[in-house]
């Protein structure tokens, strides 16, 4: 049994945990890649879930390399996609605005952490209208590792002045929990319906089913 009076922050990912994004992002890379002749199923989409698109493109490329259209071309094409479906249609994940007013009201210094660019994180907090609740965002992509590495917790909990010991990381990825239980921080996972049973979870400390459990998990 650990109490929240341990935790002096709270560290959010993005993709997936805040924001109901992976529809869009796996919309987006079907028509990407069918512009160099891969088709792509959303299954397929699923094998990549929670790396960095640049990591995706080499894994497809390492597949079924294609010719025409740089990965740097291909990855513009697809960040120009998702930033304008998010901006029209993305939706909150269940339970994002009760927890954050929960830990708000709790006293916490609340991050984010996430592997997209700047950018995206900044649309999606508009989008969403929670911009206000974080005291520090952050983009993986400006530190010399993206995740599973643990870099991007690190610096947010430093920018927080919280120890990274007494963070709470909330990941719905297996690449995302991987680093936040790298970075020496208590680790809720959030896995997707499709990723729940998987073995990888097993490293974080918590496993729930959405954000709503949260505030009645005993911590």
């Amino acid at each position: 049994m650990i109490s929240y009076d341990k935790f002096q922050g709270v560290i959010y990912d993005m993709d997936g945990l805040l924001v109901n994004s992976e529809p869009i992002w796996q919309e987006a890379e079907k028509e990407v890649f069918k512009t160099v002749g891969i088709t792509l199923t959303t299954e397929d989409c699923l094998k990549t879930t929670g790396i960095p698109t640049s990591a995706v493109f080499d894994y497809w490329y390492e597949i079924s390399p294609w010719s025409g259209k740089s990965k740097q071309e291909l990855e513009k094409m697809l960040f120009e996609k998702v930033f304008l479906m998010i901006k029209k249609n993305a939706t909150a994940m269940p339970g994002v605005i009760e927890t954050l007013i929960f830990f708000k009201n709790k006293g916490l210094k609340i991050g984010l952490a996430s592997a997209s660019p700047l950018e995206l994180i900044e649309i999606v907090l508009e989008r969403l209208e929670i911009k206000e609740y974080f005291d520090f965002y952050h983009s993986a992509t400006l530190e010399k590792n993206n995740k599973p590495h643990p870099d991007v917790y690190w610096a947010v909990a430093k920018k927080l002045g919280c120890p990274i010991e007494k963070c709470l990381i909330l990941e719905d990825s297996i690449n995302g929990v991987r680093g936040a239980k790298a970075s020496g921080a208590t680790v809720v996972a959030v896995p997707d319906d499709h990723f729940y049973d998987f073995e990888e979870y097993t490293i974080a400390d918590f496993k729930i089913k959405n954000l709503h459990e949260l505030v009645s998990l005993p911590l």
